[in-house]
């Protein structure tokens, strides 16, 4: 018994701590819980595990009202990460800008495997969206030539909705209870879950998060 227990210590401190193992993704590890609900966080406690930073031109952390995303740098993209591992899982956060150009990018991430590896899920406050597949730090739209645009995605500072679905090889956007996109890719079978923004030509960006949710698809 005391085996077991130490075994268990080790595989939870093995998936908390963010290993990249696709055998201890914690989706998979059944005993830890039949609840759908793999992560949730509302950031009001600073100890969810996310990847903070500030300097003179970007800032990612927690604020009183949720977390926050800003970068002044023109074509540029700021994420944070709380460290964990899955191979399939349903996204859900609640976005709004809060200052910057309508011509921006925000989003959710999934299978992160490191800053020049992951999927992106993201829309813009003028109404566009897309799902990208960053490689090798090259960076590719898929299913689309370019971004779309939908009338479900709420412009200027209201709040979007936002949900990623991976699973298995499918990856689907939905904005607003919407399905906006689905696309087929298996470059990556699992990762970290996580925040992304950005700006295309005009800098300033600065998006709000309320919470973040992942569950079991």
């Amino acid at each position: 018994m005391k085996k077991l227990s130490i075994l268990i210590l080790i595989l939870v401190a093995l998936i908390l701590s963010g290993c990249q193992s696709e055998a201890l993704t914690a989706d998979s590890v059944t005993w830890l819980s039949e609840e759908p609900v793999l992560f949730m966080d509302d950031f009001t406690n600073q100890t969810g595990g996310w990847k903070t930073q500030e300097d003179r031109i970007s800032f990612a952390g927690y604020t009183e009202q949720g977390f926050r995303l800003w970068v002044d740098v023109p074509n540029f993209l700021i994420w944070s990460v709380p460290g964990l591992n899955f191979k399939d899982a349903r996204i859900y956060s609640n976005a709004q800008k809060i200052a910057g150009p309508d011509d921006n990018l925000f989003g959710v991430i999934c299978r992160y495997q490191d800053r020049q590896n992951y999927y992106a899920f993201m829309i813009s406050s003028d109404g566009y969206y897309g799902i990208y597949r960053r490689q090798a730090g090259i960076i590719s739209r898929m299913g689309l030539t370019q971004m779309g645009f939908s009338e479900a995605i709420r412009r200027g500072d209201q709040a979007n909705e936002i949900l990623a679905v991976c699973q298995g090889d499918q990856l689907a956007l939905f904005v607003n209870d919407t399905k906006l996109l689905q696309v087929t890719d298996d470059t990556f079978t699992h990762g970290d879950v996580g925040l992304i923004a950005g700006n295309l030509t005009k800098p300033g960006t600065d998006i709000l998060f309320n919470y973040f949710i992942v569950l079991k698809p």
